[in-house]
């Protein structure tokens, strides 16, 4: 786990090298030579900064999009998207900057028919390519945010939002040949190592979309009613279990079901049965259409599931004592970590915290109570809205109810401070 750590910190200071060493060799050439520069120079300089840092980010875009598999096991898919949002923001705000600065040393030196000519000018092919980019980055953050916004179809949005794939070479390309800077050190080597990153990141995905060995075919074997809102859906692979055969306690998959003559858009859902498996177990609380959906699907029909993906309980069985804290369905990676160490016999001393609104949320209670008589676990059971008695607790002393809210006197109560810490909510 300590290596994962690592790795994982080490990737970042990989991802934040190239902007900062084009932002430093920027900052010695330009502040000295700022007092002796025209405005339109000011503009173009600072500009040029915009955009290189643009282009770095573009490429940790692509690379986190293709949900690469060198860098998954590290991050996780759920960190590698959850970035993705923040930095596509950064992004297109450097490169409108870098387009308004622009825009800017035009006008200074030529007024607006300057500003005109270079925005419609055909000539100049390097201009041409960076307009065609910039459009394409434009078209594919609209499509995206618009897709959220909106709940459009994923089959509506997603193919336009895949034009950045294209923007970012062609960026790349107006920014070697157009650039006055970009070709001397250590610019030039910084765009060297991000075409190479990019390539590499495109193969891979394009190697592991066509070998599918992520992605398998199911068919929903059975359906259970586990509480007045939630249910588990049981998954046999009809081919191409692959990796998900080898999956470890807590990870995810995506899936998708049928939807009209196509499809859905993936959906991800904890993987919550132990490992070992054969069946594909996902508890799935309905809180909105995908899952409304996946509530109503029937035995026999054929879902796609994608994974597996995410890191959230890597390293947890080699932990000395355990605290899980969950909330609601978020209980589900910590029935797969529990069932994997009761399989596997590993006794590691565990206390789950697991808040619901009232005893009806509460699912698989009877697995629960047979594991605190086979396994170190207590089980902590916290409850918002209960009006009935919370009656005596059973199973000995190893499963309580607790009427409220989980607050810092009840983990107080229960937890103590060398304990691993997990929470899921």
């Amino acid at each position: 786990m300590r290596m994962k750590v690592l790795a994982s910190r080490f990737l970042l200071f990989l991802a934040v090298l190239p902007s900062a060493a084009l932002t430093v060799f920027w900052a010695a050439w330009f502040i000295p030579a700022a007092a002796s520069m025209g405005w339109p120079d000011i503009a173009k300089g600072v500009s040029s900064i915009f955009a290189q840092n643009c282009l770095v980010i573009l490429v940790i875009l692509v690379i986190l999009g293709s949900r690469n598999s060198l860098v998954e096991p590290f991050l996780g898919l759920d960190r590698m998207l959850r970035y993705h949002k923040p930095l596509a923001v950064i992004a297109i705000a450097l490169l409108l900057v870098h387009v308004l600065l622009q825009f800017l040393r035009f006008y200074i030196m030529g007024g607006p028919g300057l500003v005109k000519a270079a925005l419609l000018t055909m000539d100049i092919w390097e201009m041409v390519i960076g307009r065609f980019a910039l459009i394409l980055l434009i078209m594919a953050s609209v499509a995206a945010l618009l897709g959220k916004q909106f709940r459009l179809s994923f089959r509506l949005w997603k193919p336009v939002h895949l034009l950045v794939y294209a923007a970012v070479p062609m960026g790349i390309i107006h920014a070697w040949f157009r650039g006055s800077t970009i070709g001397e050190s250590p610019r030039v080597q910084v765009v060297v190592v991000l075409i190479g990153a990019m390539t590499i990141a495109l193969v891979m995905r394009l190697v592991e979309v066509l070998r599918g060995k992520r992605r398998a075919v199911c068919r929903v074997s059975r359906v259970v009613q586990e509480t007045h809102d939630t249910k588990t859906v049981y998954l046999n692979a009809l081919r191409g279990l692959n990796h998900l055969g080898h999956r470890r306690p807590g990870q995810f998959a995506l899936l998708r079901i049928p939807r009209g003559r196509g499809l859905s858009e993936p959906h991800p859902f904890t993987i919550s049965g132990e490992p070992t498996e054969k069946e594909l177990r996902f508890t799935i609380k309905q809180a909105g259409r995908f899952t409304r959906e996946i509530h109503a699907v029937k035995p026999g029909v054929e879902v796609r599931c994608e994974g597996p993906y995410g890191i959230f309980c890597a390293g947890a069985e080699e932990r000395d004592s355990l605290a899980l804290i969950a909330g609601g369905v978020g209980v589900t990676p910590f029935f797969s970590l529990l069932r994997h160490l009761l399989v596997n016999g590993k006794d590691i001393p565990t206390v789950l915290i697991w808040a619901n609104k009232s005893r009806r949320d509460i699912f698989g209670q009877r697995e629960l109570e047979g594991m605190t008589g086979k396994m170190p676990l207590c089980v902590v059971h916290v409850l918002s809205r209960e009006k009935e008695d919370l009656g005596k607790p059973t199973s000995g002393n190893n499963v309580k109810f607790e009427k409220g809210r989980v607050t810092a006197e009840l983990l107080g109560r229960f937890l103590r401070e060398d304990q691993d810490f997990y929470l899921c909510g």
